[in-house]
């Protein structure tokens, strides 16, 4: 098995290291050949427009859009999640639009704002998963098939939509491997008992 993890900007490196503390290969995502073979995608967080100019520029965007409207699973953080919503709320953004979902950027401020927390994945089964919110966006409307896994007051942190995911916040920034192990298991990626 392979998770492919788009490595054109952003926190790509610390998504590496958590899978690598699972067992898990990856592959850093930067040409169309790299996203061959792949069981998973991670979009990481970073900057959503650079992102999203770079992604054209490699001609990966249409690629990425295409695998994962045929099933592949895609896990989307902070700017992962904004490019995989079919809105983004002020601006014009250019999406995938994986999630028929809204999603505001910067909700919680500028940088010196950023906090870390914890709260409960219930539905998959995860008391505890530590996460960072950095310059992080917010959730504003969710389709009604749209699950929501984690919340913060009553902000919705974290939705699932068929094989897409998408949290707001950097499970990776974190020690806590939870989140990536119960996403892998979710998605059929890793075997139950890892």
């Amino acid at each position: 098995m392979v998770i492919g993890v788009l490595a054109l900007q952003g926190g790509f490196q610390a998504h590496r290291k958590t899978l690598d503390a699972l067992g898990v290969a990856t592959v850093e995502v930067r040409l169309l050949s790299d996203l061959h073979h792949l069981n998973g995608l991670i979009l990481p967080g970073g900057e959503s427009s650079t992102m999203l100019k770079l992604l054209e520029r490699e001609d990966l965007f249409a690629e990425i859009g295409q695998l994962g409207k045929n099933g592949l699973p895609v896990l989307g953080t902070c700017a992962g999640a904004i490019l995989m919503c079919g809105k983004v709320i002020g601006s014009g953004q250019k999406s995938f639009g994986f999630i028929p979902a809204a999603i505001e950027r910067n909700a919680y401020g500028c940088q010196r704002e950023s906090f870390e927390t914890s709260f409960p994945i219930s539905a998959w089964g995860l008391d505890q998963v530590h996460a960072l919110f950095i310059r992080a966006p917010r959730f504003t409307e969710l389709h009604k098939e749209v699950a929501v896994l984690s919340t913060l007051g009553e902000d919705v942190t974290g939705i699932q939509y068929k094989n897409y995911t998408a949290v707001t916040y950097h499970p990776e920034l974190t020690a806590d491997v939870s989140f990536h192990r119960a996403w892998l298991k979710q998605n059929r990626i890793l075997e139950e008992d890892r």
